[in-house]
């Protein structure tokens, strides 16, 4: 599996357990065509589901093993046979370790492969990787006191390639629901106010109809699912055409001891551009060099051009194994709306962020984390279908927030790069005007020549020989020092994101009027829309030995169920009685929570479910607009969902009144 190996097989073993009628049903179908009297047959498989999943990217593959724990029956369709051994996204942050955490050993998995803390620490801006550096960040530098105080984890750094066979061998060892079908492609899809029907073929033309209560497209940047349902994104699609160039070199990371770093930033008159180092024990490297079409051709960057560009990034000849060259598009793109119908979009199709900042991959897994619940909260009833509304109000919102994030992170590249003379903006500018000329066939060869020359002569300004060079070095020292670079932790963009908060008005155009966050100035408070703020727990209960939790592991082994957070201890009794009174009428999926109240003074009437434990709630800062903050509603994504103000009493009916304006119903 680490090796990419055997994941037919696993598709395989998956698919052998599909006859138990409680996770799937697959049907032969048979469709006839009348022709002169005689009927054509079309075997065609039906497999039926509950929840069907195109693509099998690290949001597919976590809303597949979220909804299989909650016994939601599920189906991944992903079109490629084999993981990629491109490394895409590689920085995993707070949040999504947080939900990692919950998924069985994928936290410690993730941990364990990640490479030492000293190995991507620092970003470095240099004129050769392993020449003269002009400055560094370490991101780290304060990172241990405010991240033990934040969350019960620390951020990883592990390439996709590295991280989906991880999420493959939960899938298949852990999630009695999900079935994986590698090597299919979705073709089509109908839907209907009872089920949304979609069609898949391999390789073979082999066909096969997946009938559904509900579909998620999680399929990618080119999303068919979204186009088919009719979604468009919005926003601007062509920031900047990037040349990806995935090559390993051991003879590098040895090189490199002592002046490790995640990031290199490379500027000097060759070649302009980044160094990505994914894996210093395996040798891992992936160049990121600007590249100009139509002026420039992809068929330019041939495996001996690319070898000499990474020679002149890297400052020595040094051996190395070009693995994969590929153009990318850098876009800042959001889907206009993230569900139709029964249709949803999570991941790549519904947003795609520059990558500055790395929220790209991480607000993908938050989106299966937002919508994994609902989706099973109202397949089994503990849920009116109106739950399902709110996916798209949360989550586009924090997309369109990443999006600025990005863009914003994008810009301080772009002030260091203007540092050294070089502007992206005025170098897109300069080939699109030469660009109009090009079309001339004539005077392609001269104008391509000539546009060549002007981007040589843009990159002669990082010479070290200009007169410029003390002012560069004076004004870089100076954005790497106040915070105006790029950073690589954004704790309140990463855990302090709020439901709740306005939407940001965002035409898909203009940089909305937004400023982000400085790292320093994130406290975490209780507030509807946000993320219960970790907190140190000590169970009452005898038989557990007084151990200890922390809230986002509280909530995680309880995400089955709402928790009702009491607060305020001197309101215990009215409480216990008020909710042993409306789970007596109509069983909601709620487990109490009585922090600082003793068991004993409860015990008469303790329904032997609710916990007790305690709390040093005075690090916890309310935000409740005036009220009493008395219980805290904490949704099974550990989101709060209502701060209650028990100052005039708590009654059954109060209560029940709260729980059904959240859009719970009673089980059955």
């Amino acid at each position: 599996i680490m090796q990419g190996a055997g994941l037919s097989r696993i598709s395989t073993a998956l698919l052998s357990r599909l006859p138990d009628l409680s996770r799937g049903l697959l049907v032969r179908e048979q469709r006839r065509d009348v022709h002169g009297g005689r009927a054509a047959k079309e075997e065609k498989e039906t497999l039926r589901t509950s929840v069907a999943i195109v693509g099998g990217g690290p949001s597919g593959l976590t809303l597949s093993i979220l909804l299989s724990k909650f016994g939601v029956n599920n189906v991944v369709v992903e079109k490629s046979e084999t993981v990629s051994e491109h490394p895409q996204a590689h920085f995993i942050n707070t949040r999504t370790m947080e939900i990692f955490r919950q998924l069985g050993t994928l936290e410690d998995d993730v941990q364990n492969l990640s490479p030492p803390l000293r190995e991507w620490r620092n970003f470095r801006y240099c004129e050769s990787v392993l020449g003269h550096m002009f400055g560094k960040i370490d991101h780290f530098d304060e990172y241990a006191e405010s991240s033990d105080r934040l969350s019960p984890t620390r951020v990883a750094h592990l390439s996709q390639n590295r991280l989906l066979p991880l999420l493959l061998k939960e899938l298949g060892t852990a999630c009695p629901n999900s079935t994986l079908i590698m090597g299919e492609n979705f073709v089509d899809l109908r839907q209907n106010s009872r089920s949304i029907e979609i069609d898949t073929i391999n390789r073979q033309g082999q066909k096969k109809a997946i009938l559904a209560d509900y579909l998620v497209g999680a399929d990618g940047a080119h999303s068919r699912v979204r186009e088919m349902a009719g979604m468009k994104m919005e926003g601007e699609a062509c920031l900047q055409s990037i040349m990806n160039i995935h090559f390993t070199s051991k003879s590098l990371s040895k090189a490199l001891q002592g002046r490790e770093a995640m990031l290199y930033f490379v500027y000097n008159p060759h070649v302009v551009g980044v160094i990505v180092s994914h894996n210093m024990e395996h040798g891992d490297f992936v160049a990121q060099i600007p590249f100009f079409p139509p002026v420039e051709k992809v068929s330019k960057y041939t495996k001996e051009y690319c070898l000499n560009l990474l020679w002149k990034a890297i400052g020595e000849n040094l051996d190395l194994n070009i693995r994969n060259i590929k153009p990318w598009t850098m876009s800042a793109l959001v889907a206009n709306h993230f569900s139709t119908g029964r249709t949803f979009l999570a991941g790549d199709s519904a947003h795609l962020f520059p990558p500055a900042g790395g929220f790209g991959m991480n607000t993908g897994v938050q989106d299966a984390h937002n919508l994994a619940w609902k989706l099973a909260y109202v397949l089994n009833g503990s849920a009116s279908s109106s739950l399902l509304h709110t996916y798209s109000e949360e989550r586009r919102r924090v997309a369109i927030k990443n999006t600025c994030l990005s863009l914003a992170n994008f810009e301080e590249t772009v002030k260091v790069a203007r540092t050294f003379g070089l502007d992206p903006q005025l170098a897109n500018g300069v080939v699109s005007a030469i660009s109009a000329v090009n079309q001339l066939p004539s005077f392609q060869q001269p104008v391509e020549k000539f546009a060549n020359s002007i981007l040589a002569l843009g990159r002669s300004q990082t010479s070290p020989r200009s007169p410029f060079r003390p002012m560069q070095q004076l004004y870089l020292n100076n954005l790497l020092t106040q915070e105006r670079s790029l950073r690589l932790l954004y704790p309140e963009e990463d855990i302090g994101f709020c439901y709740s908060e306005p939407e940001i008005l965002w035409n898909g155009e203009d940089l909305p009027n937004w400023k982000k966050s400085q790292r320093s100035s994130f406290s975490p408070a209780v507030k509807v829309g946000s993320r219960f703020p970790h907190t140190i727990l000590t169970f009452q209960d005898p038989c557990r030995n007084r151990g200890t939790c922390s809230s986002i592991d509280l909530i995680g082994d309880n995400s089955h169920c709402f928790l009702l957070l009491l607060t305020n201890a001197r309101k215990a009794a009215d409480l216990q009685k008020a909710m042993l009174e409306v789970q007596q009428a109509c069983d909601y999926a709620i487990t109490t929570v009585f922090l600082n109240c003793q068991v004993d003074e409860l015990a008469e009437s303790w329904n032997g479910k609710d916990l007790f434990m305690d709390a040093d709630l005075s690090q916890l800062l309310f935000e409740c607009k005036g009220s009493a903050s008395d219980a805290v509603v904490i949704r099974p994504d550990g989101h709060v969902a209502e701060i209650l103000d028990l100052s005039d009493g708590c009654s059954s009916e109060y209560l029940k009144g709260k729980f059904r304006s959240l859009g719970l119903k009673p089980q059955d």
